[in-house]
């Protein structure tokens, strides 16, 4: 079933929300030391990703800003706590440095998987993995890169039976998310690590414990287009040719193509 809230109804309804919720808590509640930012060189070039939390009661706030100087342009989601979202996962890519960031983010309705890179001096996203729609909440996302460098995404959709999801970008967009758990077994909580072309990941049931291997070639090659992005966010595997180009500074990636995408 395609996802059919407009983009622009969902983008507001999230603004007002975030919103008053930042007016009534800013009267209630102390200045919170919270946020996912990046940090650049003298240059502007990409250096690492910071996240500072800090507990407020019983939560861990992960998304706030920390103060009213900070760069807008260096701090990604920064209404995510007001939205409920979860703490990101975030990880670089080898070779490249290019982060990547995803997280479990409230629609308005339920928790999808949402993602983001820093990509050219800015933030790409909050975008959703998944264009289909689904009235379940997805939890917990892990993030791993395969060998060429893909950006490789599980995590769990609390369903009547829950089940554990794959996807794989791949050419500017999120393969179609694989259920590689048993339908007839609640699984949760997942991990992920990269063994050549196997993801291979662990998870648990009743019974505790289990681990699949699940190849990522198929996937891959065959790309569902869920997801897509409108650039300029580097596909991850785009190859670049040194024959045709001088090669890219250090920490960067050549402009890849444009997509739709669907965003939050």
């Amino acid at each position: 079933m395609s996802r059919m809230r407009p983009v622009l109804s969902s983008l507001s309804s999230r603004a007002l929300g975030a919103a008053l919720a930042f007016v009534f808590g800013a009267l209630a509640a102390p200045a919170l030391f919270a946020e996912v930012s990046v940090v650049t060189d003298a240059r502007g070039r990409y250096v690492r990703t910071v996240v500072v939390s800090e507990m407020q009661g019983p939560r861990r706030m992960v998304w706030s800003p920390i103060s009213p100087d900070a760069d807008p342009s260096k701090i990604l989601n920064p209404d995510g706590d007001r939205m409920g979202d979860s703490a990101p996962v975030v990880a670089q890519r080898r070779g490249s440095g290019q982060p990547w960031v995803v997280w479990s983010a409230s629609d308005g309705a339920d928790q999808e998987i949402a993602f983001a890179t820093w990509y050219r001096g800015r933030w790409h996203g909050p975008l959703l993995l998944d264009r289909a729609d689904n009235s379940f909440d997805d939890r917990d996302p892990q993030l791993a890169f395969d060998a060429a460098g893909r950006p490789v995404a599980v995590w769990w959709r609390n369903e009547p039976i829950p089940q554990v999801y794959l996807s794989v970008f791949t050419n500017g967009s999120w393969t179609k998310p694989l259920a590689v758990s048993d339908p007839a077994t609640s699984s949760r909580f997942p991990s992920l690590r990269i063994s050549g072309s196997q993801a291979v990941i662990s998870f648990y049931t009743h019974a505790g414990q289990s681990v699949i291997f699940q190849s990522l070639t198929a996937l891959t090659l065959s790309p569902d287009g869920s997801g897509p992005l409108d650039g300029p966010v580097p596909p991850p595997d785009f190859q670049y040719s040194q024959s045709d180009n001088p090669p890219p500074t250090p920490g960067t990636l050549p402009e890849p193509k444009f997509l739709n995408r669907t965003q939050y």
